[in-house]
């Protein structure tokens, strides 16, 4: 199935087969790939909290909002973002490894390693808060792609308290909960949606008031 046939099909789905189980090598497969999505600086700052614990979903079910999906669908996903990545050990480290597999000479990783600490050394709080956004949003929609495409469904939540969610799940400061992804075997189609015509969307070289 094409990205476009993928994206023209999904729907964001809220009734999942509970009886129905996700293998966690194919959960491991599609973030896998979804870890190959775009990143700023290749830092690789996302990281993917998988719930599945029946006990644990209960918990979270009012922190949700007692949206049913959290319970129903085969697993959550909560989508994270890692401060930690933004450290310079780490993206020494990393662009060390991409030298050792060859991929670029002594000069050009040293370069790169230099730009990025440079360019994350004098962000603001809520600068780099943006960063982990974009970059887990960025992987999220891979992800989301990605099990479409297996056959599963999805659902983004956004509707959760986020300082419970954190406190039940013992998740630190060290990480920025961007999102929750609720997967699983659909059940019920979402409905279609409305979108802008395209016309309305698109600019220009500027932009003007419609």
């Amino acid at each position: 199935m094409s990205v476009q046939s993928v994206l023209e099909q999904r729907r964001s789905v809220r009734h999942f087969d509970s009886s129905y189980t996700i293998h966690p090598e194919t959960l491991t497969s599609l973030i896998e790939s979804a870890s190959k999505s775009p990143n700023g600086n290749n830092i690789q700052a996302t990281r993917y909290l998988i719930i599945d614990d029946p006990d644990l979903r209960s918990a979270l079910l009012p922190i949700a909002y007692h949206q049913q999906q959290v319970i129903d669908a085969s697993a959550l996903i909560v989508m994270l973002g890692d401060y930690q990545a933004f450290e310079e050990d780490n993206i020494i480290k990393i662009h060390e490894e991409g030298f050792q597999a060859g991929f670029f000479d002594e000069s050009l990783r040293d370069y790169l390693a230099n730009a990025a600490i440079q360019y994350y050394a004098n962000k603001s709080d809520e600068e780099l808060k943006l960063e982990l956004a974009r970059d887990v949003s960025l992987a999220s929609m891979s992800f989301i792609l990605l099990a479409n495409e297996a056959g599963l469904q999805t659902i983004t939540m956004s509707g959760y308290d986020s300082a419970q969610l954190k406190a039940s799940l013992n998740i630190s400061e060290r990480y920025l909960d961007v999102m929750v992804i609720a997967v699983g075997k659909g059940t019920k189609n979402g409905h279609q949606t409305v979108r802008h015509p395209v016309q309305n969307i698109i600019y220009r070289n500027t932009i003007t008031s419609l």
